[in-house]
Formats: structure tokens, C-alpha cells, sequence
């Protein structure tokens, strides 16, 4: 008599699934905190300007408020780090709409069009303005007080109006960064759970195989 031998069926594994998103999570997530970062000093930055470098130059006289807003036109790292943070949120926008979750990409594109305004207003307002103060001859007293006249009020009033929307969008990156996180970690937790091995079944005898329970 021929006794069927039960057979023990391979347990499939089930390998997890890695997506393209999941695969960007690390770069992206960097791109938009040193996007983050360059903003947050361009703000700072713009912020100090509108609390107390200009209210400072207030009470000076016009030739010290010319000749000191002349070395501040005269720094490059101004426009480096203005460059440098546009270039970067440029970046954060491209990757987080190939690569991040949807809120993340929308609060990035927010940034980079409150950003873009304040470098419209830089390059509109500002740039003109100051170089305007730069062609002012500081021996000339008449010429540095109609400069200081027509330069001040408005360099002043349009700094504010950069403080107000480069703070919206330090905001708004940092509202992406918190979404990105958020969608990072359930997508790892996805994938970690669809990784695991399925659980082995309840009896030592295999379900389904057509054999026939052993003899007692």
C-alpha cells in the first residue's frame, strides 16, 4: 500500500516594492532643506534691513547714509545669496513634483511664486534705487541730500513689502518640508509592510496539495 508522503510548499517571500517616489525621498528632502535654509538667510537678511539698518541710517546725515548704503552695494554676498536661494527653490520645485507627494510640491510652488515677486521687486525697485546711490558724488552735499530724497522712502516701503513675502515664503517651504516627512515615512511604512514574509500555516500539513492526511 502506497502512502502519499505530504510535501511541503515553499513559502513565497514577497520582495518589497520600491517606487520611484520612495527612491527620491532622500535627495529631494535635502534639496528642499537647503532651499529652506537659503530663503531663511535671504529673509533674515531683508528682516534686519527693515528693523534696524534703516531705521538706524534714519538719523544720520545724508552723506553717511549715502556712503553706507554705497558699501553695503558694493558687498557680493548679497546677490549671491539671493541667486543662490532662487536657483535652490527652483530645484525644490522641479523634484518634489516628480518626486514628492502633491501637498508638498503645491506649498513649494507657493514659495517659489512669493519668492519670485520679491525678486521681481529687487531687480524692478531696489536695484534702480541703488544705483542711483551709487552714482552720487559724496562731495557734492546738494547732490547727496536729492539722492537721499528720492531713494530712502521708497527703498523703504518696498523692503517691507519683501519682508512680508519672504517670510510667507520661508512659511510656505517649511509647510512643504513637514508634508514631505509626513509622506515620506508612510511610504516607507508601506513598503516595509508589504515586505514581510507571509506567516506560515497553522498545521504542519500543507493546504491544498491533493494528499491525503497521514495514518494515525
Amino acid at each position: 500500500m502506497t502512502v502519499n508522503t505530504p510535501t511541503t510548499a515553499p513559502t513565497p517571500v514577497v520582495e518589497p516594492v520600491r517606487s520611484a517616489r520612495v527612491d527620491g525621498d532622500g535627495w529631494t528632502g535635502h534639496v528642499l532643506v537647503a532651499a529652506l535654509v537659503a530663503l531663511a538667510l535671504v529673509t533674515g537678511l531683508i528682516y534686519t534691513f527693515s528693523v534696524a539698518v534703516m531705521p538706524a541710517l534714519a538719523d544720520a546725515d545724508d552723506r553717511t547714509f549715502v556712503a553706507t548704503m554705497q558699501r553695503f552695494n558694493d558687498n557680493p554676498v548679497f546677490q549671491v545669496t539671493f541667486t543662490v536661494a532662487l536657483a535652490l527653490t527652483v530645484l525644490a520645485v522641479v523634484a518634489q513634483r516628480r518626486h514628492g507627494p502633491g501637498l508638498a510640491a503645491r506649498w513649494t510652488v507657493a514659495a517659489l511664486v512669493l519668492y519670485g515677486i520679491v525678486v521681481a521687486v529687487t531687480f524692478g525697485i531696489h536695484i534702480p534705487l541703488n544705483d542711483d546711490i551709487d552714482q552720487a558724488n559724496l562731495d557734492r552735499v546738494a547732490d547727496v541730500a536729492d539722492v537721499r530724497d528720492d531713494v530712502e522712502d521708497p527703498w523703504v516701503a518696498w523692503n517691507i513689502v519683501r519682508t512680508v513675502l519672504s517670510t510667507a515664503a520661508v512659511a510656505a517651504l517649511a509647510r512643504a518640508l513637514i508634508w514631505h516627512g509626513r509622506s515620506t515615512a508612510d511610504r516607507q511604512a508601506d513598503t516595509s509592510a508589504g515586505g514581510q514574509s507571509a506567516p506560515p500555516p497553522a498545521s504542519g500539513w500543507p493546504q491544498g496539495t491533493g494528499g491525503s492526511a497521514p495514518p494515525n
